[in-house]
């Protein structure tokens, strides 16, 4: 069954669809819904909008986007920190820098990855999909089994030579400290 078909059999209420079109849909509507056990099984998708309050930028916004500040690292493109064959080419030297720059550890979760964490300590979190790399919802102590991490992120990473996995602990060593010619990931 396709995402098409799954969204077109979503039947709201007249009142429910009043709601949304009135914008009427509130944090503190939702906290009420969640208070009252309204709701259950919660699934949260969430993006880079998340993590920008901790320092992480996200990628496209003129002036303060990730994209629009890598002009250190004489990139082709700002696309190609994360082009796989221009890692390969160049034994990801950018990559690697940047990598140490946006470290998880150099950062703190927000409130927003702390709610999610409350979401579960509540019984009420399905799951978690993101599409950050921080690992801030591990962070929290969010169980990996309930996140979904949509690019993958700082938790491990593969060697491309190799194919080896690596866990986080390993790949920090490697990046904080520079040692970059041991393992080419």
């Amino acid at each position: 069954m396709g995402n098409r078909q799954l969204v077109s059999e979503i039947v709201l209420t007249p009142e429910e669809e009043e709601n949304v079109l009135n914008h009427s849909c509130t944090v503190e509507k939702l906290l009420q819904r969640i208070e009252n056990s309204e709701c259950k099984n919660i699934v949260v998708a969430a993006g880079a909008g998340i993590s920008v309050s901790c320092g992480i930028p996200d990628f496209r916004s003129p002036g303060t986007g990730l994209y629009d500040n890598l002009q250190k690292y004489n990139l082709p493109t700002p696309q190609h920190v994360f082009d796989i064959s221009y890692f390969k080419a160049t034994e990801g030297k950018a990559f690697y820098l940047l990598a140490k720059e946006m470290w998880p550890d150099n950062f703190k979760p927000s409130p927003t990855h702390a709610f999610i964490k409350l979401l579960d300590d509540k019984g009420l979190l399905l799951r978690c999909y993101t599409q950050n790399i921080d690992t801030f919802e591990r962070a929290t102590g969010l169980d990996g089994d309930k996140i979904i991490e949509a690019h993958g992120s700082f938790a491990s990473a593969s060697c491309t030579k190799c194919k080896s996995s690596f866990d986080q602990y390993v790949l920090v060593t490697k990046i904080l400290n520079e040692v970059l010619t041991a393992i080419i990931l």
